[in-house]
């Protein structure tokens, strides 16, 4: 009886081997199949790429093969090279993300974005060598995730941060043409003109030049946040305007933090099959090349490493800056009650208060991060270097250090052994210009190499490097 149970027991793990080597093989030739004709980089400006995501995303979901298997088969090796045509990997993600939600109960998700000198990014490329056409395309990347979806809605607020070009205007053109119906446009100088103390206690003006992306954002967190229903969640998550995260994305946001966790964000880079795309020329690197070959890599190092020194909260998460945060509506007033910025350090600061107030309310599963596809949008960054002025990328980091050290003086007690045992090193941030937060960044690259991951510097090291 034993022997025959062993043979039966034998038998049947034989087929499983047998099926899964079939399943396996199938995945690799449908990964074949897809990439035949697509270039290894992505082209944001392609509508046809944007939904070819989805086409091969669809087709991923329709064959009922693991989802590790298709992975194993275009995500690349160890190294983070090899990978498969970006629009490819993407698809894999999207399905990934869709088959999550589809396991979730039901729930609303709110999508918010911010809109500042968009007039180029906002059209057809036809229309702009730069255009994205994002009103349309986010809102179709969110109807495939969505369809088939009964008890699962969604609708978007874009929101405009005080531009000059009437991003606003333009939004609600292209929506009023389409007949859209899940999109808002908000104006953040309503908020000053209704003289919302929130935003008026933090200096907000006519014209709104205080923000950097930021106000816009908490305008639509502010407004999400009266939307609550006990029956069923309401999720509010927000991304930045271009293409460069897919939206369909956001089944990993909604699973994350529905499966207990406070909130979920995603990952550009620090964490395995986070993967990074720099067109024209260059498909997905994966992790570590991800981190590696980002354009701003040792500044990311240095920012990581003030992080670290000035806000231990922060420590555990690599990509802070990450425009991809999700959270119950319920939580949101409590949570921004604390954030004063809004410029380039508004992501950070959302997300220290954020896991403060979770770990008041006795929350242990605080944070869920998802590794993503980021494809750089160099043509239209706010963060890039230009003509003219080639050292925006250093005046921009070195903002964001002085306002780490506001941070930490803001959050972390005067007496504490943290402040202590910081203050030398928060003293050194608050002392550096741009000139020599410059000077810093390159003497630091020349010395230390172009794949520095999780560097343990010095002060006399920084200090020395700054005078370079």
């Amino acid at each position: 009886m034993g022997s025959g149970r062993s043979k039966q027991y034998q038998a049947t793990a034989a087929a499983a081997a047998a099926q899964s080597s079939t399943s396996m093989a199938d995945a690799k030739s449908m990964i074949a199949e897809f990439s035949k004709g697509l270039p290894m980089t992505r082209d944001l400006t392609d509508a046809n790429e944007t939904m070819r995501v989805l086409e091969i995303a669809s087709e991923i979901i329709k064959s009922g093969h693991p989802i590790q298997q298709f992975k194993d088969a275009c995500f690349g090796d160890a190294e983070g090279k090899n990978a498969g045509p970006s629009v490819v990997v993407s698809a894999v993600g999207s399905a990934e993300s869709k088959m999550k939600m589809k396991a979730c109960g039901p729930f609303h998700m709110i999508c918010i974005y911010a809109m500042y000198g968009e007039q180029n990014r906002i059209q057809t490329k036809e229309g702009h060598k730069n255009g994205q056409d994002f009103i349309r395309m986010k809102a179709k990347q969110l109807e495939w995730l969505f369809e088939g979806e009964t008890e699962k809605t969604w609708e978007i607020y874009a929101v405009d941060d005080g531009c000059p070009n009437d991003s606003k205007s333009l939004a609600r053109a292209i929506i009023e043409k389409d007949g859209l119906k899940n999109i808002t446009v908000l104006d953040l100088e309503d908020a000053v003109k209704e003289g919302i103390a929130y935003f008026t206690d933090r200096g907000l003006k006519a014209g709104c030049k205080e923000s950097r992306k930021g106000g816009a954002i908490l305008y639509g967190l502010y407004t999400a946040s009266k939307k609550q229903d006990e029956k069923v969640p309401q999720l509010v998550m927000y991304t930045d305007s271009d293409l460069s995260t897919d939206m369909s994305l956001c089944g990993l946001l909604a699973s994350g933090i529905l499966d207990g966790h406070a909130m979920s964000m995603g990952a550009r880079y620090g964490m395995p099959e986070t993967f990074l795309v720099k067109p024209p020329d260059y498909g997905a690197s994966g992790h570590p090349l991800s981190h590696f070959e980002q354009p701003n890599m040792m500044k990311i190092a240095f920012r990581h490493y003030t992080r670290k020194r000035l806000l231990p909260m922060l420590a555990s998460i690599y990509d802070t800056q990450c425009a991809f945060k999700c959270f119950h509506t319920k939580d949101v007033m409590p949570i921004i009650e604390q954030v004063k910025s809004m410029g380039a350090d508004f992501d950070m600061e959302l997300l220290l208060c954020a896991l403060t107030y979770y770990k008041t309310q006795g929350r242990e599963k605080m944070c869920h991060v998802s590794p993503t596809l980021f494809t750089e949008d160099f043509a239209e960054s706010n963060f890039m270097a230009s003509s003219e002025d080639p050292d925006k990328p250093f005046k921009t980091y070195a903002a964001m250090t002085t306002g780490l050290a506001d941070m930490h003086e803001r959050y972390i007690p005067a007496e504490s052994p943290e402040a202590e045992a910081a203050k030398d090193f928060k003293e050194f941030c608050r002392g550096l210009t741009w000139e020599m937060y410059k000077n810093m960044i390159v003497k630091l690259e020349k010395d230390l190499g172009p794949t520095l991951f999780d560097y343990d510097f010095t002060l006399d090291q920084l200090k020395a490097a700054t005078a370079a």
